[in-house]
């Protein structure tokens, strides 16, 4: 399979798993435990701080997706390593593993940031207290957090390269 049809196919396959897994993390879990740290200040500070069990909470949650978030690309390059023969140039581990997370640092911020929290606000993303900010500050979430996902492309092609690195070198 080549690079770019691999990127593609698992790249939305990626998406799609990541996005399902925030979202019904969104629904049956208080956006003070799933997205507290995310809002912006205007927000956040309108209700208390999160507890030190809501942090824990917190990261408990999110082990899952922190393993589907680094594991999906690894094993999608360990797959077209595999396609290669057994070896693959970092480039190409690189490419692949960052382009994938692409796809899901893209998806997150157009469905799930813009779409569904900045346009669409329904109650399960607003916190408790904040209802009044529902069609200002919840709607200005869409800048926000677009701001937040151009950062994040920096640091995964950081964890991308180390990841590819990785890869190769085993």
């Amino acid at each position: 399979m080549a690079l770019l049809e691999n990127i593609i196919i698992h790249g939305s396959l990626y998406a799609v798993i990541v996005n399902l897994y925030l979202f019904a993390l969104m629904v049956t879990v208080s956006p003070r435990i799933w997205a507290y740290a995310d809002y912006p200040k205007s927000i956040t500070d309108r209700v208390p701080p999160q507890t030190s069990r809501e942090k824990k909470i917190g990261g408990v949650i999110m082990i899952p997706f922190f393993i589907l978030a680094l594991g999906l690309p690894v094993l999608s390059t360990i797959m077209l390593e595999a396609s290669y023969g057994g070896v693959i140039p970092l480039l190409d581990a690189f490419l692949n593993i960052y382009g994938i997370l692409l796809f899901g640092n893209i998806s997150e911020v157009l469905i799930i940031d813009l779409l569904i929290v900045g346009t669409i606000t329904p109650s399960f993303v607003v916190i408790p207290g904040t209802e009044d900010l529902r069609d200002t500050e919840y709607k200005a979430f869409r800048l926000h957090h677009a701001k937040a996902h151009i950062r994040a492309i920096v640091a995964m092609a950081i964890v991308s390269l180390v990841l590819a690195g990785i890869l190769v070198m085993v």
